[in-house]
């Protein structure tokens, strides 16, 4: 689910939207007295991931988890985080609640997910291995942007770690269909874009032919591409082709949970498409 000098150092100054239906705030702006010393944190903008709406102590632990690529612990972790959640839910109900519980359970299926994809295994045809390659790069572009939906900034390992999971993708996949081909490449797209790397990402979208960007196959790559660029109108209207092709319900749920959509929450083009899901009680 990249663009960067260092992920660590080039963010933009916290641009946080207020608490209302996604107004914006302006970038906050700091005086330093003369002949002072300031240390000045930079951390990205995150949008509302639907994981901070509500507070919890289990969560930000495996996070970080996360950011060590300690799959299993984080597994241990995101499990108490639905434990944690799911306790205050029969107290006190609310949609919020019951969205961080299902993401939570969801980024405990992924950690469980690369801890098996990084366990050494017998030898697989070569189908299986490019699929299991490719998993994995999605799987890690995900956990690259929980970490930095909650913590503001994308470690330069994990960084580094997920391009070169989708270069391997892309070795292993090279006499694959160009849809494949494509779908790596505006995934990198992300990577690069989630991290601050712009020219890099431009250039991996790029590699994509016009063709294959009007493809259906191709429009939620497309979405998740654009969003990182922060090219909300494009990433909209590659969304909405997806979400007009036949989604079932349990797949709208994920993809609405997903942080590569969390600059876009609180935009009405955005909550409308996913009016139905946003407000569902499971």
């Amino acid at each position: 689910m990249s663009n960067c000098l260092s992920p660590m150092a080039l963010g933009m100054l916290a641009l946080m939207n207020d608490g209302g239906a996604g107004g914006r705030t302006a970038p906050p702006t700091a005086t330093i007295a003369a002949q002072s010393t300031t240390a000045v944190v930079a951390t990205m903008a995150v949008g509302h991931p639907v994981e901070r709406a509500v507070p919890g102590r289990a969560f930000p632990l495996a996070v970080a988890q996360d950011r060590q690529r300690r799959w299993s612990e984080a597994a241990a972790l995101y499990q108490q985080a639905v434990t944690e959640w799911s306790a205050d839910a029969r107290v006190h109900p609310t949609v919020a609640l019951e969205h961080a519980i299902q993401k939570a359970e969801r980024e405990r299926q992924r950690s469980v997910m690369l801890a098996n994809l990084d366990l050494p295994r017998p030898r697989q045809p070569d189908s299986v291995n490019r699929a299991m390659t490719l998993e994995r790069a999605r799987l890690l572009r995900t956990k690259l942007m929980v970490v930095r939906a909650n913590s503001g900034a994308v470690p330069d390992a994990l960084y580094a770690h997920t391009r070169q999971a989708f270069e391997q993708a892309f070795k292993s996949n090279e006499a694959q269909p160009a849809t494949v081909q494509s779908e790596i490449y505006l995934l990198l797209c992300a990577v690069h874009g989630a991290a601050g790397a712009r020219d890099a990402a431009r250039l991996a979208l790029a590699h994509v032919p016009s063709e294959q960007r009007r493809m259906p196959a191709s429009a939620l790559p497309m979405a998740i591409c654009f969003a990182a660029l922060g090219d909300e109108p494009a990433a909209l209207d590659y969304l909405e082709a997806h979400l007009r092709q036949r989604i079932d319900a349990f797949t709208q749920r994920e993809l609405f949970l997903a942080n590569d959509w969390d600059l876009l929450r609180g935009d009405p083009r955005f909550e409308n498409l996913f009016a139905s899901v946003a407000s569902a009680r499971y």
